[in-house]
C-alpha cells in the first residue's frame, strides 16, 4: 500500500483518500458515467436491472404525444385539483443544475403548483442571478433570501413558510421532476382525498440525461422505513400535517427529510400513506460536493439513526438502533424482550430422520439463548433425550403465549435467533414472524413470500447468497411481507386463534402458511421477515407436508379460489419488477393493475 500511495501524484492524494467517489468526481463525465455503470452492472443486486433499465425506460417511461393528450384529459377530469407547493432549499448549486431543476417544475403538465425557493445565503452571484430571474419571470415562483446560512433544515422551513398549497413536495436544488410527476400525485390524491403522505419510485440521472439505478419501491412498509428512508424521493405531504409536527427539525441536517417522514408517519395511519409505483424523481449524480449530505455523510447517517431512535422510542423506549449488517449506511432496530420472558411453545414438525430430530432438540436446549420454552414433538416421535420441557403434542395443548412452528431440519446459525423472533412477535400489531433460511452453501431458500405471477405465490431472492445486500438492502433489512414460511413461523397464540387457526384441509405447508398470513393481514396485523434470525437447512428443500408437486398445485389453486383478487399483486412487490423467485429483473411490461392515472407509454 505504501508503494501505491507513493505513486499517487501529490495533487491527487486528497481525492484518493476520499476513495472512488473523490477520484471519479474529477474524471470526464463520459468516463465517470461508464465507470459507475460498469460497477453497478457487476453488482449482483443491480446487474440485470441496470443493463435493461435504458430499454425499459424507453418503452414504458417516456412521454409521447398520446400520453401527453391522455394526461391533459385526466387533468380536465379532476374535480378538486390540489395546489402543490414544491419546496426547494438552495445553497450554492451549480447554476446550470439549478436552472434545470427550476425548469423541471415549470415544465409540469399539471398547472396548479407553486415553487417555493429559500436561498440559504448562497455566496455565488450567478446562483442569485438565476433565482431572481426565475422569480421575476414567473409569478408561481416564490423566493426568499435568508440573511445568513442556517443549513438545510432552516432553509427548508423558510421555503415551507412561503407555501400556500394543500400539499408540499420536496425537491433538491439540482434534481429533476419528470413532466408528469405532479399530475400523478394529484391524480392519486383525487382518488383518495384523505391521503396524508405520498411517495414514488426514483432513479439517478447524469449531466447528459442518462438514467440509471432505479429504485422500484414496495408499497407502504412500516418495518422497512425504520431501516432506510423509503419516502424520499419523491416525497409529498399534506401541508397541515407538516405544520402540525413543526416542520423540519434543526439539528438533523442531512437526514431532515427522513426525520420529517418518520414524524409525519407517527401522526397518520397506514391507509393514508400512498405509494405511486412510477419514477417521478431523478436524483442527479456527479453534481460535486455542494450538498450537505454529500459533504458530511457520517453526520447524515447518525442524524438518520437519531430520527429512527426518536420514532421507535415512542412505543418501545428500550429499543436500540445500530448499523445494519452488510449495509451499514442503513439501520437495524433491536427491540427489547419483555420481563419475564414469555413462554414459547416450539411445535416441531415430523422429522424425516432421527438425526434431524436429535440435532433440533440439542440446538434448542443448548445452542439457543432463550430459556422460556417448551418443546412439543409430533405424535409417535420419541424424545431423543429426557428433559422436562419436552413433551408429546397429544399430552396437552401448547401452553406458550407464543407459538413457533419449526421444521427439525433447520439449524440456527447463531444463539440469538429465537430472541430476535420473539422481540418482533410481542410487538403490538404484529402477526407472523419469519426468518432467513439458507442452504448449506449459504444460498437463500426463504426471505419471505410474495403473491402474484403464474403460480400465485413466489419466493423472492431464492438462490441468492445470504450475505448479499439484495435489491436496495432488502436481504439485510427487516421488512413487512405478505407471508412467511420456510419451516420456521412464529405467531402469538392470541393472534392465531383470532385468525381461525390453520386450515387443515390445505395439505401444502407453503399454501397453508400463506393462507394463515393472509388472514392475519386481514385482521389488521403485519407479517414481518427478519434477516437477523438465520437458520440453515440440513436437507434438500421440499414441501414436507405435501404429497408432491400435484398436491402443491392443488393447494395453491384452493388458495387462489379463496382469496381471489388479493393474489393478483403483492403490495410489497413493485409492479415494475418481474415476479420472479430468483433473478431481480424488470417487468416487461409492468403489471400495474391499480394505477389511477394514465400509464406513460
Amino acid at each position: 500500500m505504501r508503494r501505491v500511495a507513493a505513486s499517487v501524484p501529490p495533487g491527487w492524494k486528497p481525492l484518493a483518500r476520499r476513495g472512488l467517489a473523490g477520484v471519479s468526481a474529477h474524471l470526464p463525465s463520459e468516463l465517470r458515467y461508464r465507470l459507475f455503470r460498469l460497477l453497478r452492472t457487476m453488482g449482483s443486486e443491480m446487474g440485470g436491472i441496470e443493463r435493461d433499465y435504458p430499454l425499459w425506460a424507453k418503452q414504458f417511461d417516456q412521454i409521447d404525444d398520446g400520453a401527453r393528450r391522455g394526461i391533459m384529459a385526466g387533468i380536465a377530469r379532476l374535480t378538486q385539483p390540489p395546489r402543490i407547493s414544491v419546496l426547494m432549499p438552495v445553497f450554492n448549486p451549480t447554476p446550470e443544475h439549478l436552472l434545470t431543476a427550476i425548469h423541471s417544475v415549470q415544465d409540469q403538465l399539471y398547472p396548479w403548483w407553486e415553487l417555493c425557493i429559500a436561498d440559504d445565503a448562497s455566496t455565488d452571484p450567478e446562483v442569485l442571478s438565476v433565482l431572481r430571474a426565475a422569480a421575476d419571470r414567473d409569478d408561481r415562483i416564490k423566493l426568499v433570501r435568508r440573511d445568513r446560512n442556517g443549513h438545510i433544515s432552516a432553509a427548508s422551513n423558510s421555503a415551507l413558510a412561503l407555501a400556500s398549497g394543500r400539499f408540499v413536495a420536496l425537491l433538491d436544488h439540482d434534481d429533476i421532476l419528470p413532466p408528469h410527476a405532479l399530475y400523478e400525485v394529484a391524480a392519486r390524491i383525487e382518488a383518495q382525498p384523505d391521503a396524508d403522505i405520498l411517495y414514488s419510485d426514483e432513479d439517478h440521472i447524469d449531466d447528459r440525461g442518462r438514467r440509471s439505478h432505479p429504485y422500484f419501491k414496495p408499497g407502504w412498509n412500516h418495518e422497512l422505513i425504520l431501516g432506510q428512508n423509503l419516502i424520499s424521493h419523491l416525497g409529498v405531504y399534506r401541508r397541515d400535517l407538516v405544520e402540525k409536527i413543526g416542520g423540519f427539525r434543526v439539528g438533523l441536517e442531512g437526514s431532515q427529510d427522513y426525520d420529517l417522514a418518520l414524524r409525519a408517519v407517527a401522526e397518520t395511519s397506514a391507509d393514508r400513506i400512498l405509494h405511486i409505483p412510477k419514477v417521478l424523481y431523478h436524483w442527479r449524480q456527479g453534481a460535486g460536493e455542494n450538498t450537505f449530505s454529500e459533504a458530511a455523510q457520517d453526520r447524515c447517517v447518525q442524524n438518520g439513526r437519531r430520527a429512527v431512535r426518536d420514532f421507535v422510542h415512542r412505543e418501545q423506549p428500550g429499543a436500540k438502533v445500530e448499523p445494519a449488517r452488510v449495509v451499514a449506511g442503513w439501520t437495524r432496530v433491536v427491540y427489547p424482550l419483555p420481563s419475564p420472558l414469555p413462554l414459547v411453545s416450539v411445535i416441531v414438525s415430523p422429522a424425516t430422520t432421527t438425526d434431524h430430530l436429535s440435532r433440533c432438540i440439542r440446538n434448542l436446549l443448548h445452542e439457543t439463548d432463550y430459556s422460556a420454552m417448551e418443546i412439543l414433538l409430533p405424535s409417535g416421535q420419541t424424545p431423543p433425550v429426557e428433559d422436562p420441557c419436552i413433551r408429546a403434542a397429544e399430552t396437552g395443548a401448547a401452553r406458550g403465549e407464543i407459538l413457533l412452528f419449526l421444521d427439525p431440519a433447520l439449524e440456527p446459525r447463531n444463539p440469538a435467533w429465537l430472541a430476535e423472533m420473539v422481540s418482533h412477535a410481542v410487538r403490538p400489531g404484529i402477526g407472523a414472524v419469519g426468518v432467513k433460511v439458507l442452504d448449506r452453501e449459504g444460498a437463500v431458500l426463504h426471505a419471505g413470500l410474495a403473491v402474484g405471477g403464474p403460480g400465485g405465490v413466489f419466493t423472492p431472492y431464492i438462490g441468492r447468497q445470504g450475505s448479499d445486500a439484495g435489491y436496495f438492502g432488502h436481504l439485510q433489512l427487516a421488512r413487512d411481507v405478505t407471508a412467511v414460511s420456510g419451516g420456521c413461523l412464529m405467531v402469538r397464540r392470541e393472534a392465531l386463534l383470532a385468525a381461525g387457526g390453520w386450515d387443515e384441509s390445505v395439505q401444502s405447508r407453503i399454501a397453508r402458511d400463506l393462507d394463515l398470513c393472509l388472514r392475519l393481514e386481514q385482521a389488521g396485523l403485519r407479517n414481518i421477515w427478519t434477516p437477523y434470525a438465520i437458520l440453515i437447512r440440513q436437507d434438500k428443500p421440499n414441501d414436507r407436508n405435501a404429497a408432491g408437486p400435484a398436491t402443491l398445485r392443488a393447494s395453491l389453486r384452493r388458495i387462489q379460489q379463496k382469496w381471489g383478487g388479493r393474489l393478483q399483486g403483492d403490495r410489497y412487490w413493485n409492479p415494475n419488477l418481474a415476479r420472479d423467485s430468483a433473478a431481480m429483473r424488470l417487468a416487461f411490461p409492468p403489471t400495474d393493475r391499480e394505477a389511477v392515472s394514465l400509464r406513460v407509454a
